[in-house]
């Protein structure tokens, strides 16, 4: 049977040994705990200082931590579904206002204000279609910057809004799909 190592408290778990990089400033973090007390216990506001959160992000560093780029991340891509939830809710209900024949009736008319022209377009069209219409009126104004594949822009009848952080998310997303399909 294989020889577990053992600490000097013969305990099967260990501490992790920090790395030599890793900064921790145990008296800040212990101020920044009683400088937030009260907000976290809904008691008034907190006051945290620049220097609790620099301590807090030297600690994060290290590598057994590191997540709060991660939970950033994570924020910042709930905040871009949700937005786009929003517009996408907001265009339903103008095409409900103005009715399928007048929606109909301004995609025959439009044409693409802006110079813009997506490359990613396989029939040379300077308008894509828009996901909430369905008419081939999204005013594209640039793509997804890591994939290049989703467009963001406006829809020149409903007014749906597709963010770039939108349109990346969905790149993202279409590339997970396009992996699953390779396997």
């Amino acid at each position: 049977m294989p020889e577990i190592p053992q600490s000097s408290t013969d305990s099967l778990f260990q501490a992790p040994r920090l790395s030599s990089h890793t900064r921790i400033d145990v008296r800040t973090l212990q101020n920044g705990i009683g400088a937030s007390q009260a907000a976290r216990h809904g008691r008034g506001a907190g006051g945290l200082q620049h220097r609790h959160i620099e301590a807090l992000l030297a600690l994060d560093g290290h590598r057994s931590l590191g997540v709060m780029g991660e939970e950033q991340q994570d924020r910042i891509q709930r905040t871009a579904q949700a937005e786009d939830a929003a517009s996408q809710k907001r265009a339903a209900e103008y095409l409900e206002r103005i009715g399928e024949e007048e929606a109909t009736r301004r995609a025959e008319n439009v044409a693409n204000p802006n110079a813009y022209h997506p490359k990613h377009n396989p029939d040379g069209d300077d308008l894509d279609t828009c996901p909430v219409c369905g008419h081939k009126t999204f005013c594209v104004e640039g793509l997804d910057p890591i994939f290049g594949r989703v467009g963001y822009g406006q829809c020149l009848v409903c007014t749906y809004i597709r963010t770039p952080g939108a349109a990346e998310d969905e790149a993202f997303t279409e590339q997970h799909f396009r992996s699953m399909d390779d396997e």
